[in-house]
């Protein structure tokens, strides 16, 4: 495993090329297996449309589950501390990334500990076609969930854990 350093962007985008490479050729398979259906089912070909059809949800199936995969070694990668307050959520899908998301909250939550604020690391979207994805998708989580959180820095956030008294 790596030292405990903080990654550069490079090396940030050599994990995420590398863990999702094979989720990545499999949902190029999809994509040729689900023209082939729209090409047969347009040619009045039901039989083999509906083949292609079946083979392009097995093969979405597939990169589904290394695309799970990637994200699980990404985010360890990403965050080789026992950091409990620091989440850092580059290299991640917008679903899984509010899945860890989630998950942190419930942790500190269930802990009962309370010294500071959760850093959430979204980054700012430099490479997210278009707008930044992941700091719109935790933001509206957070504002969904009702969490008091606040802007840090560009690409960073603080946000309060919910503490329920325990009776």
């Amino acid at each position: 495993m790596m030292d405990a350093r903080k990654l550069s962007e490079c090396e940030l985008d050599d994990v995420y090329k590398f863990h999702r490479k094979d989720a990545q050729k499999m949902i190029r398979t999809v994509s040729q297996y689900s023209r082939a259906a729209n090409d047969a089912y347009r040619r009045g070909d039901y039989v083999s449309g509906h083949h292609y059809s079946l083979m392009a949800q097995e093969a979405q199936f597939a990169a589904n589950c290394l695309n799970a995969k990637a994200a699980t070694k990404i985010f360890k990668s990403v965050n080789r501390t026992d950091d409990l307050w620091r989440l850092d959520l580059h290299g991640l899908h917008a679903n899984e990334a509010i899945r860890v998301l989630q998950c942190r909250l419930q942790q500190i939550e269930l802990s009962g500990q309370r010294p500071k604020p959760l850093e959430v690391i979204t980054g700012r979207g430099k490479h997210s076609r278009g707008a930044p994805v992941i700091p719109a998708v935790v933001t509206n989580y957070l504002k969904e969930c009702r969490y008091r959180f606040y802007e840090l820095r560009a690409g960073a956030i603080a946000v309060r854990p919910k503490f329920v008294e325990l009776k």
